[in-house]
């Protein structure tokens, strides 16, 4: 009976005695994007239960089309989209037999401000978007098959929330995943900022056996704790037992459990060629009953920032090359779903990036768990984008989200730093001096976590004091796109690593293209802010940064400024409003632009070759250049079926051939490679020849 029940509810058991169930509230929403009153006023409750209330499913936002249309597109919103509260509500499938276990709700992420009720009796206030969040509501349940919850979400500015601006929509709703699970009366506490209550730190490592401390976060409440015990269980990737204990547990209340654990002839965690996991299982029993079970992953490495070596995953200098994500894509806004991230996962492997910088927030678990399974090296960020404030206010919650972002990501083997700023003292929102937060964040982030080191992001030229605060130092330039020559990488990369007195990294270099824009003959830099973004100019700007960047010494890591073309609503530039277009691949993930491939050649070693500007057709120039990328050894070039030559990709996998006679009409251009094994093929129609 109790198994058809969970069937009929939806439910999901996790682990194999279904001590925590799980489900998770997807369907079935009911959302009205405007206000009412906070003293639940019947009348306006009566009418909420009547359109215009929508029917929605989780995840959800309200901005996902006039968040990216551009800020003319609704001359009555300051900020062209919608930014104020909206509020949604559904029934809670709690079953009778939930009323004599612990029942929490855990939100993993609601832009920006939420207010949760259940049962029209508020529970508990979270503030900020990209964190994780859960509350206990069992003493709010009547398991009387009524229960409902409510949640007032708010994107509106605050100014005691991070971010305080940035160049990016800030999406509305609730907009990650949403469940509610029961545990036994003693339970793994799932309230501690939103982490999973167990943490896996690595104290000792050699070929011998790695040591793990796991720390584990008991809540008892009022429970008699005496025959409470605590069982650890480690698994390698086969499945195997390689480590296990179990003890008991002393005193009732908010307990902390540490456990030394001993791994034997340890298998580390390599990044993307050995992305080896253990898994570490924590149980709470009393008297042989489950009471709880967290399941955690683990990959043993160590990870550095040496000045002069660079990064160093388990002590070796591992050269970082990679690329920025927004959590963003179009029709959806920040409301992905595993499918999406899945695909956003696969591209940016493909391209053969081994690091990704998760730009400028926390970002879904879900895609940590396929950096963790993939061996992507990832570069976490706290919302501290352009400016700071000076209240307290804004402090507390800068320490909120930080400590959110560490303790909700600490177990993931593909994090290896921590971003505590990006660009700040930046716009008309820097009114407030930096140094002190940022000097507050950096103590906070090395008391909780000392294993993994601290990095930020300026845009200045002179650093500063902000940039000697963190372990390490990043830049966003672009030499050639807001200013300057895509040539001048090299001057300015000096100059950084001499203020720092080691390496840095290069956290943005990017310029923005058009995919069915193009520019014949002689490039010229287009206007940043302008109508006009070819493609061409973004295909000669990363070449001319990666040549400067690749192999440089004075760098430990680069990431190309962006992966995606993302939603920006105060942006109108590059002939389509509200979007930053300086991604590798358009916001929809249709169309690969030239410098995907680009960087493909140099990152990915499976056998490749692509024509560059395929799209730059109809041609009205008789004489043109044909440009290849390619990692093979050489590429043979057809011009209508007759050999044009062979060309050997230079240093950065590059072919090109200068002088290509275009016929009037259609002309097939073939490049072949990899001994006739591998070729690509397009069409360039010359119209109107002119000299």
């Amino acid at each position: 009976m109790r198994a058809v029940l969970l069937a009929l509810l939806g439910l999901a058991p996790v682990g194999h005695c279904a001590v925590r169930e799980v489900v998770p509230l997807v369907e079935g929403w009911k959302f009205l994007r405007r206000d009412i009153a906070p003293d639940q006023n019947a009348e306006e409750w009566r009418n909420f239960q009547t359109p215009p209330w929508e029917v929605v499913r989780i995840p959800h936002t309200w901005n996902s089309e006039d968040g990216s249309n551009g800020l003319a597109a609704d001359p009555n919103l300051l900020e062209g989209y919608y930014r104020g509260p909206a509020w949604y509500e559904r029934a809670m499938p709690i079953p009778p037999e939930w009323r004599d276990r612990r029942v929490f709700v855990r939100f993993e992420g609601v832009s920006l401000v939420a207010d949760v009720l259940i049962n029209r009796v508020p529970v508990g206030q979270h503030r900020g978007a990209f964190g994780a969040f859960c509350f206990e509501v069992t003493p709010y349940l009547k398991f009387d098959g009524k229960d409902a919850m409510r949640v007032r979400v708010d994107n509106s500015r605050a100014f005691d929330v991070a971010p305080l601006s940035g160049d990016f929509t800030i999406f509305g709703g609730i907009y990650r995943p949403v469940e509610i699970f029961s545990t036994g009366e003693a339970c793994i506490s799932p309230t501690f900022f939103g982490s999973p209550g167990v943490f896996l730190t690595i104290r000792k490592m050699s070929k011998e056996k790695a040591e793990v401390e796991v720390k584990t976060l008991i809540s008892t409440e009022c429970v008699d704790v005496q025959n409470i015990a605590v069982e650890i269980e480690i698994k390698n990737a086969e499945g195997v037992v390689v480590a296990k204990k179990n003890e008991r547990i002393a005193k009732a209340g908010a307990s902390e459990h540490k456990a030394a654990m001993e791994i034997p002839a340890p298998r580390l965690w390599r990044g993307v060629a050995e992305p080896y996991l253990y898994y570490a299982t924590v149980r709470l029993s009393r008297a042989g009953e489950m009471l709880d079970e967290v399941t955690q992953p683990l990959g043993l490495r160590t990870v550095a920032i040496d000045k002069e070596k660079g990064f160093l995953l388990n002590g070796e200098p591992y050269a970082l090359h990679g690329v920025n994500r927004h959590q963003e894509r179009a029709g959806k806004g920040w409301a992905l779903s595993k499918a999406d991230h899945d695909e956003d996962h696969a591209l940016i492997r493909e391209m053969g990036a081994n690091t990704i910088r998760l730009a400028h927030y926390q970002q879904a678990e879900y895609f940590h768990d396929l950096s963790d399974r993939f061996g992507i090296i990832t570069w976490e960020e706290v919302p501290l984008v352009d400016a700071v404030s000076a209240s307290p206010e804004f402090l507390a919650n800068a320490r909120q989200q930080l400590q959110e972002m560490v303790y909700q990501n600490y177990n993931h083997p593909s994090v290896a730093m921590w971003g505590i700023f990006n660009e700040l003292d930046c716009g008309a929102m820097a009114t407030a001096p930096a140094v002190p937060v940022v000097e507050d964040l950096q103590k906070l982030a090395k008391q909780i976590d000392p294993t993994r080191p601290t990095v930020a992001a300026s845009f200045r030229q002179n650093a500063g004091t902000k940039h000697r605060i963190p372990d390490a130092a990043a830049w966003n330039i672009y030499p050639g796109w807001y200013s300057s020559s895509p040539n001048d990488a090299d001057g300015w990369i000096v100059d950084f690593s001499k203020q720092m007195d080691g390496r840095i990294g290069i956290s943005e270099y990017g310029a923005g293209a058009d995919p069915e824009q193009f520019q014949e003959g002689d490039l010229v830099r287009p206007v940043h802010n302008g109508a006009r973004h070819p493609q061409e100019w973004q295909n000669h700007f990363h070449e001319r940064l990666w040549a400067q960047l690749k192999d440089n010494p004075h760098l430990f890591g680069t990431w190309v400024w962006a992966m995606f073309d993302f939603a920006v609503d105060k942006r109108n530039e590059g002939g389509i409003p509200g979007l930053n277009d300086k991604g590798l691949v358009t916001r929809d993930r249709k169309t690969k632009k030239d410098t995907f491939y680009f960087y493909k050649a140099n990152w990915n070693p499976e056998p490749m070759v692509r024509i560059a500007s395929r799209a730059a057709t109809p041609r009205t120039k008789a004489i043109t250049e044909v440009k290849v990328y390619s990692n093979c050894a050489e590429v043979k070039l057809l011009v209508n079926g007759k050999s044009a030559g062979r060309a050997k990709p230079d240093a950065i996998k590059v072919c090109r051939w200068p002088d290509i006679a275009l016929q009037p009409g259609r002309n097939t251009i073939q490049a072949i490679a990899a001994d006739e094994k591998l070729s690509d093929i397009c069409e360039l129609t010359l119209e109107n020849p002119k000299p």
